[in-house]
C-alpha cells in the first residue's frame, strides 16, 4: 500500500511544563507578548488562556502551557505533573521544562526530566527567577550536578533570556514568512477555467481525507474500530509525517477513503481525554489534515455546549461538516431526538448533513460514506462568476444593505477566488458597509441556488481598488 504524504503541516507545538508556581504562565505570557494566561491557575481553564499561536522574532509556532491541562479527577501533585508531561511527550514537537532557581533541583522533577531526555524530543530546561547575574553560576551548578542540559537561566517576569531560550529550537521552528494559514487551499486567480478544472479533478482523484472528532465518550474509538473491522472494508495503516500520527486507508465500494490520525482516536490513552485543552489541540491538528470532519454527538447526552464548540472549530477552519448522532441504539424508541428539527433550533447548522449512527452495531455507517461524497463534491465546487452574480446582484437590488451616512453601499460583482476552503470576494464601493448580518443574509440566498452541502464558506468584502 502506498505511503501518502500529508499535504499540510501544522505549526510546531512547543509545550511549557514544570511544577506549580515555577512561572509557567508568566513565561507563556512573556513569549506570547500579552497578558492572556491566568498567572494563578484557577479551575475552568479555557483555550485562549493557555494555548495560542505565537510569532516572536523570526519564528511562528503554537505554544501551550500544560498548567492549563486540568483533569476530571483529583490527582496528587506528582501525578498531575506526570500527566502533563505525558501530554507534552505525546503531542508536542519541542519542550520547555521550567525550574524555580530558588528551589533548586526538586526530586519531584526527576521522573519527568528522565522521560523528556529518553524521548529524544528537542528540549530546553529553563531555570526561572534567575534575576541576579552574580548568583547565576551558583544557581545553575545544582542543576548541572544532575546532568540537566541544555540549561537556560531566565527571568520570565522581567523578560531576561527569552531569545537564548528558543535558540536550540531554531532548526525546528519555521520562519514566519514561510507559513501559510492553510497550505491545502486552492487559489483560483490567474488560471484559466481548464486549468482550474484539471486541478480540481486531480484533487478528487485522491482519497478523501476525513477526521472523526467529538467530545470524550461520544464513541469515536468504537466507531473507528467498527469501521476498520468491517468485513466489506479493506484497511491499511499509513504513517503520517508528524510524530506518531497514523492515518488509515479504508476502501468502501472500491473507492479509498483516508481517515486521519486514527491512532490518536483509538489509543485510550496515557493522557486523560477529559482535558478540554487536550481535545482542542488534537481536534485542531486533525482538522488541518482533513477535508471533511465527521463530528460525533452522543445521542443520550443530546447536543451539548461542548459539541457546539467543536462544530464551531470545524466551521472556523471551513472544513466540510457532517454531524453524526452516535449511540442511537442506546436510547429507547420514541425518545430519540427529531434530527430534522436541528436546523430550526440552530440555523447556523442547517447547511450540514445530520444522521443517526451506532458505532457499536454498525447502524448507518454506509450513510457516512454517501454524505462524504456529497460534501466533498461541494468542497471542490467552482461556481462561475456570471452564475454567482446572477444570484447575488438581483438579491441586493431587491434588498440592499443599509445605507451609510456617506452614501449607498453597492457591490459591483462577486467572484469565487478560492476552493478548499471556499472563499468568495464581494467587490464593493464601501466594503465596511456589508455587515456580518447582511453577509449571513447573502449566504442564505447563495445556498438557495448553490447549496454547498456541508461546506462553510466565507463571503469577504473587498474594496474596488483591491481587485
Amino acid at each position: 500500500m502506498p505511503d501518502f504524504p500529508r499535504e499540510a503541516a501544522s505549526l510546531p507545538l512547543v509545550a511549557i511544563l514544570g511544577r506549580p508556581n515555577v512561572g509557567k504562565s508568566t513565561l507563556f505570557n512573556r513569549l506570547l507578548g500579552e497578558n492572556r494566561a491566568i498567572v494563578e491557575d484557577q479551575p475552568g481553564v479555557t483555550r485562549d488562556r493557555h494555548y495560542a499561536t505565537v510569532t516572536r522574532g523570526p519564528w511562528t509556532y503554537r505554544l501551550v502551557d500544560t498548567g492549563g491541562i486540568l483533569f476530571g479527577d483529583d490527582h496528587p501533585l506528582g501525578e498531575a505533573i506526570r500527566k502533563q508531561a505525558l501530554f507534552a511527550l505525546e503531542e508536542a514537537d519541542a519542550l520547555i521544562y521550567v525550574f524555580d532557581a530558588r528551589d533548586g533541583f526538586n526530586p519531584m522533577d526527576k521522573d519527568v526530566v528522565d522521560r523528556i531526555r529518553s524521548s529524544g524530543k528537542p528540549a530546553v530546561f529553563a531555570v526561572n527567577k534567575s534575576d541576579a547575574p552574580t548568583r547565576e553560576s551558583i544557581l545553575l551548578a545544582d542543576f548541572y550536578k544532575y546532568g540537566v542540559e541544555p540549561l537556560r537561566p531566565i527571568s520570565a517576569l522581567h523578560g531576561l533570556g527569552m531569545e537564548e531560550l528558543l535558540e536550540p529550537f531554531a532548526s525546528l521552528l519555521p520562519p514566519s514568512t514561510e507559513m501559510e494559514s492553510d497550505p491545502d487551499r486552492m487559489v483560483l486567480t490567474g488560471e484559466s477555467e481548464e486549468e482550474i478544472r484539471e486541478r480540481i479533478q486531480k484533487r478528487l482523484s485522491e482519497p478523501a481525507r476525513i477526521a472523526v472528532i467529538g467530545r470524550p465518550n461520544t464513541g469515536k474509538s468504537t466507531l473507528i474500530n467498527h469501521l476498520l473491522g468491517e468485513e466489506r472494508l479493506v484497511t491499511s495503516p499509513l504513517p503520517g509525517t508528524t510524530r506518531d500520527a497514523i492515518d488509515t486507508l479504508v476502501t468502501w465500494r472500491d473507492k479509498p477513503y483516508r481517515f486521519v490520525d486514527t491512532a490518536g482516536i483509538r489509543k485510550r490513552g496515557k493522557v486523560a481525554e477529559a482535558s478540554e485543552l487536550y481535545g482542542i489541540i488534537r481536534t485542531e491538528r486533525a482538522l488541518l489534515n482533513a477535508e471533511i470532519a465527521v463530528v460525533l454527538v452522543s445521542t443520550p447526552d443530546g447536543l451539548t455546549d461542548g459539541d457546539l464548540r467543536i462544530i464551531r472549530q470545524v466551521i472556523d477552519q471551513r472544513r466540510g461538516l457532517i454531524i453524526a448522532f452516535n449511540k442511537w441504539d442506546a436510547v429507547a424508541k420514541g425518545e430519540t431526538p427529531d434530527l430534522a428539527l436541528l436546523g430550526d433550533r440552530y440555523p447556523f447548522l442547517s447547511f450540514a448533513p445530520v444522521l443517526n449512527v451506532s458505532g457499536l452495531t454498525g447502524r448507518n455507517l454506509s450513510q457516512i460514506f454517501r454524505h462524504i461524497e456529497t460534501v466533498r463534491s461541494w468542497y471542490y465546487r467552482r461556481i462561475g462568476t456570471s452564475d454567482l452574480n446572477r444570484v447575488i446582484l438581483p438579491v441586493m437590488a431587491q434588498t440592499p444593505p443599509p445605507r451609510l451616512k456617506t452614501g449607498a453601499v453597492r457591490v459591483y460583482y462577486a467572484t469565487q477566488v478560492q476552493i478548499a476552503p471556499t472563499v468568495i470576494h464581494l467587490f464593493s464601493n464601501r466594503p465596511d458597509g456589508l455587515s456580518p448580518s447582511y453577509l449571513q443574509f447573502l449566504t442564505r440566498k447563495i445556498r438557495e441556488k448553490f447549496p454547498f452541502t456541508g461546506v462553510p464558506f466565507l463571503l469577504k468584502p473587498r474594496g474596488k481598488k483591491e481587485e
